[in-house]
């Protein structure tokens, strides 16, 4: 049966513990990578996603009617 974590550290020697919480700190900080590209990767296409949704093909692009130096009252 395999030992629980807290009992591996208590009986685990000064360098034993540090490589240890190296280990965690590493994995704790590629979950939260994980998360972070998992969580941009979504954003990305949603937005893709919403941007398609908007598109007319019977719209043209726009284009400047007139142009005027004086400001609109």
């Amino acid at each position: 049966m395999s030992e629980s974590w807290p009992e591996r550290f208590e009986r685990a020697g000064l360098l034993e513990r540090v490589g240890l919480l190296g280990g965690g700190a590493v994995r704790l900080l590629a979950t939260a990578i994980d998360k972070g590209l998992d969580r941009a990767a979504s954003v990305a296409v949603d937005a893709k996603q919403a941007f398609e949704r908007e598109l007319d093909p019977n719209v043209s692009d726009a284009r400047v009617l007139d142009e005027s130096d004086e400001p609109f009252d």
